[in-house]
């Protein structure tokens, strides 16, 4: 069902006034509006858009024991298509990432509940077919998985996993959905790999290199992708109280000019604990990191919390890269229960342009996919088991 609210914004004004490197993006603008929004039985706390052929699915999970797959009509409505229960356990599934082949597509999901990597083959209806499931081990780092990054390198497939647990493991896929372990990497006193919650990877001069947030260690690391998958440590960054790295949550990364940006949000301890606690916060904000050739990390500006951003409890981070020079921020918030809309410019500033009132919180359920000329986002709520669908059109 709608909610009886309306969310269409038009941000034409406020884009001619930050945008200043491009007369194309002066002249846009862009609207949110919702498509569609179905009730769940949980909190949901992953979504995936996945399209195959010319069909376009909704994956989605969370905090009970079962996976939704929704068709989306050519009317972008969440049409229910099958429901796969995954495990007996409470716990929850988290990590889905879309991997796909030259023949097939595959859909990787994190089995919190049962320390599990599950691959699926993903048929030309949506439906799933289960082919291959990895459980925890001494020699690997998936113990309540939250997290699966894949990297492709020398026509091969790399999964990067990891979650609540004490490191990382990589592992190889294949087309048939078999899985290779390649490396594991155990937390220490200079890592930061303690609670993976968010990795990303960027590509600089030829090199390819992998960011993981670990929200126990309060910090983020950084490795070098070798040619057979294995990473090699290349710079890291403790939280302090000037970063916002207390409780490290969500990683994303864009290139913009010559640039390349890393940014980084987090979900502060004291949202999980004693809610008195105020020595030990020092704010809510997202980091804006530059990453150079050598992947040194260096601060290139904070957006903090205040009157005109909400940015408490930030757990997804998303972006649209609408030219070379600039890019569309769209950041999830537990806390503050909003989408905060933002424009990141070459310069590595991070400028607030609005946001969207969701009335419920987004616990890492949100993410978006580009469909021809338009984007869409699908959000799933925590605690008001809501999955919904937006389309955001950037003219």
């Amino acid at each position: 069902m709608f909610r009886t609210k309306a969310l269409t914004f038009l941000y034409l004004l406020l884009f001619t006034s930050f945008l200043g490197y491009s007369q194309n993006i002066k002249e846009n603008n862009i609207n949110f509006t919702l498509l569609d929004s179905t009730n769940q039985s949980s909190n949901l706390v992953t979504t995936e858009l996945i399209k195959v052929g010319n069909k376009t699915f909704a994956y989605v999970a969370g905090e009970n024991k079962t996976l939704q797959v929704y068709k989306i009509s050519k009317e972008k409505k969440l049409d229910l298509l099958e429901e796969y229960q995954v495990t007996n356990k409470s716990g929850g599934i988290r990590a889905l990432t879309h991997i796909p082949f030259k023949h097939s597509n595959l859909l990787l999901l994190g089995n919190k509940a049962d320390n599990a990597l599950e691959v699926y083959r993903i048929k030309s209806s949506g439906k799933l077919e289960k082919i291959n499931t990895v459980y925890d081990t001494d020699s690997t780092f998936i113990d309540e998985i939250v997290t699966i990054h894949p990297i492709v390198l020398n026509n091969k497939t790399f999964i990067y996993s990891g979650g609540l647990d004490n490191g990382i493991t990589c592992f190889e896929i294949k087309e048939d959905g078999t899985l290779y372990h390649v490396q594991s990497i155990e937390d220490n006193d200079s890592l930061f790999l303690h609670g993976i919650i968010g990795m990303t990877s960027l590509i600089i001069k030829n090199k390819t290199f992998l960011i993981t947030g670990a929200f126990f260690d309060d910090g983020i690391s950084s490795f070098e992708v070798m040619n057979n998958g294995y990473l090699k440590n290349v710079s890291n960054v403790k939280d302090d109280n000037e970063l916002f790295l207390n409780g490290t949550y969500p990683i994303n990364s864009v290139k913009l000019g010559n640039n390349n940006f890393l940014l980084v949000g987090h979900r502060h301890k004291i949202y999980y604990t004693n809610q008195n606690a105020e020595s030990n916060y020092h704010g809510d904000g997202i980091n804006v990191f530059k990453i150079d050739a050598e992947d040194q990390i260096t601060l290139q500006y904070l957006l903090k919390d205040n009157e005109r951003s909400y940015l408490k409890g930030s757990t997804r981070i998303e972006i649209i890269k609408v030219n070379k020079n600039q890019a569309i921020v769209i950041i999830g918030t537990r806390d503050d229960k909003r989408i905060q809309v933002c424009l990141l410019k070459q310069d590595g500033i991070l400028i607030p342009i609005t946001s969207i009132d969701l009335e419920y919180p987004i616990y890492n359920g949100m993410t978006i996919k580009k469909d021809g000329d338009n984007w869409y986002l699908l959000a799933g709520a925590y605690k008001k088991n809501i999955l919904e669908l937006y389309s955001i059109y950037i003219k």
